[in-house]
């Protein structure tokens, strides 16, 4: 369920508000053409690579809590079968 949250989130979300900013910080710098492209890429990309950073450090940790909870849910082994 967090994947599809975190995907739609990511598609609504992060993807616009990247491109935002990344206009933002084109227009501050007063650029436009190749200039432009030159300077706001990199801040398009670098926000798309840290969300997705983000996104994959909240995903281990949830996996993690679920491998830790199920490793002290069994309480005895199972012996011989």
């Amino acid at each position: 369920m967090f994947r599809a949250i975190a995907g739609l989130l990511f598609i609504v979300l992060v993807l616009p508000l990247a491109a935002l900013i990344a206009s933002l910080v084109m227009r501050l710098l007063d650029v436009s053409g190749i200039v432009g492209f030159l300077v706001g890429f990199p801040v398009f990309i670098g926000l798309l690579a840290g969300s997705v950073m983000i996104l994959a450090v909240i995903n281990d940790r949830i996996n993690d809590r679920e491998r830790y909870q199920k490793g002290h849910r069994k309480t005895h082994t199972g012996g011989v079968h």
